[in-house]
């Protein structure tokens, strides 16, 4: 299977730059969407001819990659969170010890 970047593509003219199946304007949250409700990939491709197997996978791929990134951010954010409260606390023991 080719990368997931092959598949997918991200325009801000189309569909409000949702990611899209390259060259259609059917959005990874679609085939989610799709997927989700108990649609079997052969449905999906009967109603989209258009589409492949590879494409679902892509998108599939699509999402995982995009949660490995929101954690990862999440988690980074949570850190630099707790170390702005650190260096405020800091500040103010200082200012307290009058340093």
């Amino acid at each position: 299977m080719k990368s997931f970047q092959e598949n997918i593509s991200i325009n801000k003219d189309i569909r409000s730059g949702q990611a899209c199946i390259k060259n259609t304007r059917i959005t990874v949250a679609d085939i989610l969407d799709y997927l989700a409700s108990g649609m079997s990939n052969t449905e999906i491709l009967e109603d989209f001819p258009e589409l492949s197997n590879e494409d679902i996978l892509s998108a599939l791929a699509f999402a995982a990659e995009s949660q490995k990134r929101t954690s990862t951010l999440e988690t980074a954010a949570l850190y630099v969170s707790k170390s702005i409260i650190i260096l405020i606390m800091i500040l103010v023991i200082f200012e307290k010890l009058d340093l």
